[in-house]
This record gives C-alpha cells, structure tokens and sequence, in this order.
C-alpha cells in the first residue's frame, strides 16, 4: 500500500504502473490524473493515484458470455416480462443471450469476473513485484559487479602503493645509510678538529700563562724598584719637611719672643709718651721761664712735634708688630702645612704592603 511513508520514486513508479494498467483496461481518467511526472510533488502524484484506483474501481463490468446448457429445464422467460426491461441503450446478442440465464449463473459468471479481475490484478502486482526483483536484483549485481570493480582497483592500486612504498622505503633507507656514514665521517673529523685545536689552544694557553706570569713578575719588579725608589725620595723629602719644619718652629719661636717684646713696648708707649710730655714740659719751663711768651709757644709747638714723633714711632712700632704677626702666622701656616705633608707621606709609605702600593690622587698627578 502506498502511502506519505515511501519514497518519491517508488510513488512514482505505483503512478505509472496505474497509468498503464487503466490504458490497458480502456479506462478513461481525470485530467488531474494524467501528464505527471518527477517534478510534481510526492502529494499531487498520491492524489492522483488515490484518483485512479477510485475509477478503476468504479468501472462497469464486462459482462461475460456463457452458453446455455441444453438441458436446463427452465424457460425462457415470457417475452412481457422482457418487454418491461427499460431499454436505456441497445442490447448486444451477448447481453441479450445473458437476459435469458438464471440469476444463479449469473452470480457465478460475475464472480468469475470478479475472481478473473482478481487473478489479472495479482498477476500484474506478481509480475511488477517480479520486475522490482529483476531490477532489484539488477541493482545488487551492478553495485557487487561495481564493489568487485572497485575492489580490484584498490587491490591493484594498494599493490602498486605497497610497491611504491617498498622502493621508497629501499631508497630512504639507502639516503638515510648513506647520510649517516656522511654523518659519522663529519663527526669524526669534528673530533679530530676538536682535538687538534685543542691541543694547540693548550699550547698556546699554557705560552700565554708563562708569557703571563714573567710580564707581571718584571711588571712587578719594576714597581718594586719604582717603589724603592719613590719611598727613598719620599724619605728624603720627609726628612727635608722635618728639618725644615724645625727651622720654620725655631724662626717662628725667635719671632714669638720678638712679638712679645715689642707688644710689651707698645703697651708702655702710652706711658712713655705721657712721661715724655711731663719731661719736655717741666724742662722747657725752666729753660724758658723768662721767655714764656713766644717761646712758650715754640716749646709747646716743639713738645706737639715731638709727640708727633713719638706717635709716629708708635704708628711704626705697630706696624712692625702686625708684619711679625703676619709673618709668623704665615710661618705657622707652614708648619702646618709641613706636617700634613709628613703625614700624607708617612700614610703612604705605611700603605704599601705585599708589594701593592696605594697612592693618592696627589701623588698621580
């Protein structure tokens, strides 16, 4: 039964099977029914399947003709019963031969028709059913003929894969025997470079080492003896800084006791000069008593030169003073300096130690 549930194709095949068999049967059909083909859709060609098979099944009869026994003991009927049959079309001699059977045999001539209708439509449906078989059977045989094709193609072709896979395999494996002796032949001459430039740079580092080690032993010598030397000067210079830090304390000594002597003559000056002007004063008095007048006046004019005099020789007297002060505070700058000297010069001489010698930025300039 064809229904939603089969394929297109197979709905298309129970269409044309109808189609043929309603012409077979002089059948005549709705025009919805006629002219489709794949391109209408799995319902129109259902519909007009369901279309067929209803004006199949709604076909007259044919009626069948069937000789009448010589010995049925029935009459005819009388013809005035034959004349009431409505005549809707013209009787044939078959269907008139048939007017005068018995309903009985009638039945059976229609059930003959029936079952011979029956037998016609299973025998169609056996001989398409035989038909799908054949192509069924067609199909399996091209798709097995197609496999077994295939088949023997992949056979030969996995035979000619394996072939080529074999040499390729041989060919590989001769390229990859002969890189690895190439491979071996390199690593032994990298070895054997390895080796050689091994031994040369041994070589040439232990020259380098020797080489080394007499450039710093005369490199060290030489600072030695340059060393010797400096600290032989340096000595020297030490000892002159000594000696003349001593003159400088010696002279700056005598200029102590000189300052002093004259700090103390100029603190009496004052006294001196007040003592002066008595003196000068109480002479000139008696010496000029009897000419106080004008010549009172030269004696004091002579007594303001003269402490003129002694005011200049004070304002000297001062001055030497602050040039000994100078000069000894510039004698004292240089002792100081002297004994930073010694010191810088002693530190530096007590730095050196195992042979290195630390000297000061004064001394690398």
């Amino acid at each position: 039964m064809i229904s939603e549930k089969n394929t297109k194709q197979e709905i298309l095949d129970e269409y044309k099977k109808l189609i043929s068999e309603a012409k077979s049967q002089n059948i005549s059909l709705p025009p919805s029914a006629a002219g489709l083909n794949a391109k209408n859709t799995k319902a129109d060609i259902l519909t007009a399947i369901q279309a067929i098979q209803q004006a199949v099944s709604s076909r007259p009869e044919t009626p069948v003709k069937a000789s009448v026994p010589a010995h049925t003991p029935e009459a005819p009927e009388p013809p005035e019963k034959i004349a009431d049959t409505p005549k809707t079309s013209p009787v044939t001699e078959e269907e008139n031969d048939l007017i005068y059977l018995k309903p009985e045999i009638k039945d059976e001539i229609e059930a003959l028709n029936t079952a011979k209708a029956l037998r016609k439509k299973e025998y169609e449906d056996l001989l398409a059913i035989e038909q799908e078989l054949v192509r069924f059977v067609t199909a399996i045989n091209q798709n097995k003929n197609h496999n077994l094709a295939q088949e023997e193609a992949h056979t030969a072709q996995k035979a000619l894969l394996e072939e080529s896979l074999a040499k390729a395999s041989e060919n590989q494996e001769a390229s990859a025997k002969e890189q690895l002796e190439a491979a071996n032949q390199k690593f032994t001459d990298a070895e054997t470079k390895i080796a050689d430039e091994k031994a040369i740079l041994t070589s040439e580092r232990t020259a380098e080492e020797e080489q080394y080690r007499y450039d710093l032993n005369k490199k060290q010598k030489q600072e030695d003896d340059l060393w010797a030397d400096e600290l032989a000067q340096r000595e020297e210079m030490i000892s002159a800084v000594q000696n003349e830090t001593a003159e400088l304390q010696k002279e700056l000594d005598n200029k102590a006791d000189f300052a002093a002597e004259l700090k103390a003559k100029i603190e009496e000056l004052p006294q001196l000069i007040e003592k002066a002007k008595l003196e000068g004063a109480e002479t000139k008095e008696k010496e000029l008593g009897k000419e106080y007048g004008y010549k009172n006046n030269m004696a004091k004019k002579d007594a303001e030169v003269a402490a003129q005099s002694l005011q200049k020789q004070i304002d000297r007297l001062k001055a030497d003073y602050e040039a000994v002060l100078t000069e000894k505070n510039a004698i004292q700058a240089k002792l100081d300096k002297a004994y930073e000297e010694s010191n810088k010069l002693y530190m530096q001489t007590v730095q050196s130690t195992g042979g290195v010698k630390i000297l000061s930025n004064i001394d690398k300039t």
